[in-house]
C-alpha cells in the first residue's frame, strides 16, 4: 500500500515538497489542494492530482482526501493560514502526521501544541541584517 501524502499549499515551498516526494517514493498518492487556480494547474502539470480550494475550507479538505492522508505538508505562505489549516485537518484526521513549514520561529510552539508533529522553519533567502 503507498502513502497518501496532501501538499496544501503550492508555491515554492510546496514545490520542493512535491518534486522531493516524487524523486523518494514515485509510487506515493500525492494531492496538491492550493486557493490559486494556476498553482493546481501547474501542479497537474507536474504530475499529481491537485485541487482548486482553501486549505482551511472543510469541503476543500474533503475533496482532498485529509481524512485519508497519512501524511499532510502545509506550505503556505502565511503562518496565521497555516495554523488555521492545521486546526481544521486536526478534527478530520486525528492519526495523520502534518509537517507544517513556517516563516517565524516564535510560531513553534503553537503549532506543535496544536498537533503538528513536525514543525520546519523556512529560510526566506534574505539577509536577516537587511
Amino acid at each position: 500500500m503507498t502513502d497518501h501524502i496532501l501538499v496544501i499549499g503550492y508555491g515554492d515551498t510546496g514545490r520542493d515538497a512535491v518534486n522531493s516526494v516524487l524523486a523518494s517514493q514515485p509510487d506515493a498518492r500525492l494531492t496538491v489542494l492550493d486557493i490559486d487556480f494556476v498553482a493546481a494547474a501547474e501542479a497537474t502539470a507536474n504530475g499529481v492530482t491537485a485541487i482548486q480550494g482553501d486549505g482551511r475550507d472543510g469541503c476543500a479538505l474533503d475533496k482532498a482526501a485529509a481524512d485519508l492522508a497519512d501524511r499532510i505538508v502545509i506550505a503556505v505562505p502565511d503562518d496565521l493560514n497555516a495554523f488555521l489549516i492545521a486546526r481544521a485537518i486536526r478534527p478530520l484526521n486525528p492519526d495523520t502526521v502534518i509537517v507544517a513549514l513556517i516563516r517565524e520561529p516564535e510560531n513553534h510552539a503553537l503549532f506543535v501544541s496544536e498537533g503538528a508533529v513536525t514543525v520546519h522553519l523556512r529560510c526566506s533567502g534574505q539577509d536577516p541584517r537587511t
